[in-house]
């Protein structure tokens, strides 16, 4: 080589990058929990979850709780809800189950309909069907802790969430419920039955980042609107 970069200076340069690259490895390797351990973890958010969902179902409890975002949290909270390119910094869906592979906790209402060979779909047909729930299911994997009394801001029940799906969303996978639940064991807990027809709704990288960007979009329309309007009026 010739100029200003020589075969030293290459050779410094690999050697650099590679030393990096093992530090990386080395932190990565670090962080990775052993199966006992992974089990201990989901022990302790288990037990954390069932002092939620305990006197939701035994005392008839708002079962409420606020879904944070780990990612706008970790930047400092105070309360606000405003969409950035991390998501929304909170939800606030229902937990209604604790179940092997994390919790479940009701999104929205659906409407729903029969098709001509009376199943279940949910694209609109002439023939309504009964509302029905969205379901979406949490991984212990991405729940990282788990306030019972909530903060300054809200009473109800904190789980911290990594929201690594596609689209900044905190669910591996959504299902479908019938919308009105029933009662179910010793304490006629609420029961929603799931509507198999339907299917499991699961993240697609493409068509959820394309809906993200839409409510971005969407949401800075509204504030611009709204900046708008103080302006006009003051």
């Amino acid at each position: 080589m010739s100029g200003s970069f020589s075969w030293v200076d290459l050779a410094a340069l690999v050697v650099s990058t590679a030393s990096f690259g093992v530090t990386i490895a080395i932190f990565l390797l670090g962080r990775r929990l052993s199966f006992r351990q992974q089990r201990e973890r989901v022990r302790e958010l288990e037990s954390k979850a069932w002092e939620v969902l305990g006197p939701i179902r035994t005392e008839g409890l708002n079962n409420k709780i606020i879904i944070m975002n780990v990612a706008r949290y970790e930047r400092g909270y105070d309360g606000s809800n405003n969409m950035t390119w991390r998501g929304y910094a909170y939800t606030g869906p229902e937990l209604i189950e604790i179940v092997h592979g994390g919790v479940e906790v009701v999104i929205r209402g659906k409407k729903s309909y029969y098709d001509d060979r009376g199943r279940r779909t949910l694209t609109p047909t002439e023939n309504p069907a009964p509302t029905v729930v969205e379901v979406g299911h949490i991984p212990w994997a991405r729940i990282e802790d788990i306030a019972k009394e909530g903060d300054e801001f809200d009473g109800a029940p904190i789980f911290f969430v990594r929201h690594r799906a596609p689209g900044r969303r905190p669910y591996d996978f959504i299902t479908y419920r019938e919308g009105v639940p029933v009662p179910f064991g010793p304490n006629s807990r609420d029961y929603y039955t799931q509507i198999p027809e339907l299917g499991t709704r699961r993240p697609r990288f493409i068509r959820d980042w394309v809906r993200f960007v839409g409510l971005i979009r969407q949401n800075r329309k509204m504030e611009a609107n709204a900046r708008r309007t103080w302006r006009d009026g003051s």
